[in-house]
């Protein structure tokens, strides 16, 4: 399976001439048939699946094309939580995850560190964070209610291991053919591996992981957890 991040690139790039802002920059388009049919051609003669990143904001031709041509998108549940409501699910068109490598963990996320991280970066200021800290406040308690009426959790647990659980599991018995983990995940890392925007503000990717994987691979919650997702994953 190949990823392609941006695949919006094929149709279109916002360039920027030398030494101005981004107000004085123009989109120049691609010629995206013929990238696709390169693209698509290529992933038949190799046997590989292709998956186009396609979030944020995507021009409204992507989404028809990737589906014409038969490219899977990518569905990411950090991104669906809400204050109100239960979140959609996945389309049997995409690859579903919790998160990706520019969010923060299922940890970091559920207990707003990267709202504080933000704020010792200098991208939010004590109002915008006391703001973003009671809208996430509102999606937890929101989640937790839609896991429990959703019987993806048993009554009396709420917390970040069940949560984790129970949102994989919502992931698990979806539609989407394939459901990504992030390893750090299954023992609850609340640290990032990268944070986008920054390079010297934060040592992005020069992290090591908590556990060797002699560890974390004889782990009983990490086994535990995967093989729920397993099971989940073969009564699709």
């Amino acid at each position: 399976m190949l990823r392609v991040d941006h695949v919006m690139g094929l149709h279109r790039l916002y360039w920027l001439p030398p030494g101005l802002d981004a107000r004085s920059g123009v989109y120049v388009r691609y010629p995206a048939d013929e990238l696709y049919a390169i693209l698509t051609l290529e992933s038949v003669r190799s046997g590989c699946t292709v998956v186009g990143e396609n979030l944020g904001t995507v021009p409204p031709e992507v989404n028809p094309t990737l589906a014409r041509h038969g490219v899977l998108g990518m569905y990411v549940l950090q991104f669906e939580l809400r204050p109100e409501g239960r979140p959609l699910p996945p389309k049997p068109n995409s690859v579903a995850s919790l998160n990706t490598h520019d969010t923060p963990t299922f940890a970091g996320f559920w207990a707003g560190r990267d709202i504080a991280d933000r704020v010792d970066l200098g991208l939010l200021d004590e109002a915008g964070a006391a703001a973003e800290q009671e809208y996430r406040g509102r999606i937890r308690a929101a989640t937790i209610d839609f896991l429990r009426g959703a019987g993806l959790f048993p009554p009396g647990e709420s917390g970040p291991e069940a949560v984790l659980r129970g949102l994989l599991r919502f992931l698990s018995r979806s539609e989407a053919p394939m459901v990504l983990v992030n390893l750090e995940d299954l023992w609850l890392e609340d640290r990032p591996q990268n944070v986008p925007g920054t390079s010297w503000e934060r040592p992005n990717w020069r992290r090591k992981a908590r556990y060797a994987f002699e560890e974390f691979s004889r782990s009983t919650q990490v086994g535990q957890i995967l093989g729920e997702l397993n099971r989940d994953r073969g009564a699709v």
